[in-house]
């Protein structure tokens, strides 16, 4: 009997828990510092983007006065090793960090824009990860 009345609030309660890491704040969004966020793969392949699967951005930095936060653009490298015949990935960090706001995508659920503060040029339409590297 008690197993029905704690069953519904987990199920329940589960699908909103990936959603706590945005956090609207009037024109932008809050997404919370050391989330990992990838391209859509679909929609970079639609772009042509080179391999969109081994770039993804963390963001590094919490929200400031302005609205922006800092992202890193990461890229995991597979290392082979001739010697001991094992293959390793690595996580590779670009040398900048980038400034953007971050805005819900209207026409795609659940993904964010990053909008560059400098031009307000849409720089990549991102969402939470759905696999740990």
């Amino acid at each position: 009997m008690f197993m029905y009345l704690l069953v519904p609030p987990i199920v329940i309660g589960l699908p909103a828990s990936g959603f706590g890491q945005f956090i609207d704040k009037g024109d932008y969004v809050v997404v919370k510092k050391g989330t990992t966020l990838c391209s859509n793969i679909k929609m970079e392949q639609a772009k042509r983007a080179f391999d969109p699967e081994k770039v993804f951005w963390r963001v590094t930095s919490n929200v400031r006065a302005n609205g922006t936060q800092t992202v890193a653009a990461i890229e995991y490298e597979t290392m082979y090793d001739r010697k001991s015949g094992e293959t390793t990935i690595k996580e590779r960090r670009y040398d900048e960090d980038y400034a953007v706001f971050f805005k819900r995508a209207p026409e795609y659920k659940g993904m964010l824009l990053m909008i560059s503060p400098q031009d307000g040029r849409v720089e990549a339409t991102v969402e939470i990860c759905s696999r740990k590297k």
